[in-house]
């Protein structure tokens, strides 16, 4: 189960920091506010989630 987690939250990751190359690259900071959004909303998501699971 935490391989799974670690695995997501590392897709995460990845994805967000591709937006942000993106972003500086093409000049877009839609893209930036993307990668935030990405960075924020599933990372935070996935560890309250493991947390509340590895405690209970």
């Amino acid at each position: 189960m935490s391989v799974v987690v670690l695995a997501l939250l590392i897709i995460s990751l990845v994805a967000a920091a591709v937006l942000m190359v993106a972003m500086l690259v093409k000049d877009k900071p839609f893209y930036g506010g993307i990668g935030l959004c990405v960075l924020l909303g599933p990372g935070a998501v996935l560890t309250f989630w493991y947390t509340t699971l590895s405690w209970g």
